[in-house]
C-alpha cells in the first residue's frame, strides 16, 4: 500500500537542488507527482506530491532531514484525500500598480462571496515604459454556486476601481 505526501522545501538557489530531491524521492521508492516551484527573492522553494510506499514513509522523512546538510530545508505532511468531485473553475486575472494590500483585498472578496481559491500566482513587474512596479496576479477559483459570480464580479469592480487595478473574472483557461 502507498501514500501520498506533501514535502515542502526551501534552500538558496543553485543548479542540482531538483535533482537532488528527486534523488532522495527515488531512493525512498517514491514517485514523484505533481509539485510547483519556483525562485522567489534569491532562494529556491516549493511544494511536491510524492507517492511512496506506506513502510517508506519514515526513510522518508529521515531522506529530507539529511538535506539540511546541503543547505535544503525539507519538511514532510500527509497530502489528504483527493477531491473526487468535480467543480466549475473560473480564472481571475490583476493587473495594476503595486501597493500593500492587493492579495489581501482580493482574497477577502473571495472569501466572503464564499469562493474557495484553487490556485494563486503572483508577481511584482517593472512596467516597460515608465519603470512603475507592476502587480500581477493570477487566481483559480471553485465556483460551486454559479449564481453567485454575478456579485463577486460587482465586488471584484469596486475593489478594483478603490485600488486602480484591472480584475478580469474569466472562463478558466490553463
Amino acid at each position: 500500500m502507498s501514500v501520498r505526501v506533501l514535502i515542502s522545501f526551501f534552500c538558496d538557489d543553485r543548479p542540482g537542488v531538483v535533482e537532488e530531491l528527486s534523488a532522495v524521492v527515488e531512493s525512498s521508492g517514491g514517485n514523484w507527482l505533481d509539485s510547483q516551484l519556483s525562485r522567489l527573492g534569491g532562494r529556491f522553494a516549493g511544494v511536491l506530491q510524492v507517492q511512496v510506499p506506506k513502510a517508506h514513509r519514515d526513510a522518508l522523512a529521515e531522506a529530507l532531514l539529511s538535506l539540511e546538510r546541503a543547505g535544503i530545508t525539507a519538511s514532510i505532511t500527509d497530502a489528504g484525500d483527493i477531491d473526487t468531485q468535480q467543480t466549475d473553475l473560473r480564472c481571475i486575472r490583476v493587473l495594476g500598480p503595486d501597493r500593500q494590500g492587493i492579495v489581501h483585498e482580493l482574497t477577502k472578496a473571495l472569501r466572503e462571496a464564499d469562493f474557495n481559491v484553487r490556485s494563486l500566482v503572483t508577481a511584482v513587474e517593472t512596467a516597460p515604459m515608465s519603470g512603475e512596479l507592476l502587480f500581477r496576479a493570477t487566481a483559480q477559483i471553485e465556483v460551486e454556486d454559479p449564481s453567485k459570480l454575478a456579485g463577486l464580479e460587482l465586488e471584484l469592480d469596486k475593489l478594483a476601481e478603490q485600488m486602480t487595478l484591472e480584475i478580469d473574472v474569466l472562463e478558466d483557461i490553463d
